[in-house]
């Protein structure tokens, strides 16, 4: 075998490895039943855990500015060690926030497929939203300086039925790169027969 030919084995043998990888977290991300059999997911994605730190972000300031008053008026004052009690119980609310909005980051699943665009989100209850991409009306990256930052994006949906935003994508990792590929995604199903149409960039 010459070397050429060792060389392709080894692209093909990581090309079906990587697909086999790609259909597992796939298939770990959606719900078996979400998808129709002739439908074909382009990517299924979790926002960036930076997003643990953005939902939870003002009550641990907040907790961290009462506990810093707390032992400072100890400090000042004879409170007698209750500030201990304070101190105990903001330190426990935000563990407990940042350990919900955790939960919140893991609950959350955006999906794009070759007919429609998913929403997957909710912690007690399972919100799902779903809309077809002929029915995409408009689409909105947004990013704000932190976000810019960390190169995160919000990308947002309008829908033909109500021409208001319906959905947003969340702190989305690669946003320019998500949001083009939801584009051409979009213009693919609009004109299915001039696929390689080249789509407009915002």
């Amino acid at each position: 075998m010459s070397s050429s030919d060792e060389i392709q084995n080894t692209k093909a043998a990581g090309e079906t490895a990587e697909s086999s990888d790609y259909q597992s977290n796939i298939d770990k991300l959606l719900p078996g039943d979400l998808l129709a059999d002739d439908e074909t997911v382009i990517f299924a994605i979790k926002p960036s855990l930076w997003t643990v730190l953005f939902l939870s972000f003002r009550v641990v300031v907040i907790a961290v500015v009462v506990i810093i008053t707390a032992i400072t008026a100890s400090k000042l004052f004879d409170t007698e060690g209750r500030e201990i009690y304070i101190v105990e119980a903001a330190g426990t609310f935000a563990v407990a926030r940042v350990a919900f909005a955790l939960l919140q980051w893991f609950s959350r699943t955006y999906v794009l497929t070759n007919r429609r665009v998913i929403r997957i989100r909710g912690v007690f209850t399972i919100d799902i939203f779903q809309c077809s991409l002929l029915h995409i009306q408009n689409t909105f990256l947004v990013m704000s300086f932190w976000q810019r930052i960390l190169n995160l994006g919000n990308i947002a949906l309008t829908t033909a039925g109500t021409g208001r935003v319906e959905a947003v994508w969340r702190h989305c990792k690669t946003p320019l790169k998500v949001h083009q590929q939801l584009l051409r995604a979009i213009n693919r199903a609009s004109n299915p027969t001039n696929s390689e149409t080249t789509t407009p960039t915002d």
